[in-house]
């Protein structure tokens, strides 16, 4: 098995209309592969904030895995 750090991540806006990117959640997974990894983290993330669609909280999913670079994966 494979350790992932999965974050979901909301772009938003300051005061001043700059952009900033928010962490809704981080849960570290162990799965096998990248798409297992991305399935229980966003099952993980809904049971949390009690919806059935992560992309109400977040907009990206980002994931890190130690032997592999951190890569975001949209939507």
């Amino acid at each position: 098995m494979l350790s992932f750090d999965v974050r979901f991540i909301k772009t938003v806006c300051d005061d001043t209309g700059h952009e900033h990117r928010a962490c809704q959640a981080a849960f570290n997974v162990e799965a096998p592969s990248l798409t297992e990894a991305i399935r229980q983290a966003e099952a993980k993330f809904c049971r949390q904030k009690h919806v059935h669609d992560w992309t109400i909280f977040a907009d990206a999913v980002e994931l890190k895995s130690p032997t592999a670079p951190a890569c975001v994966l949209l939507p």
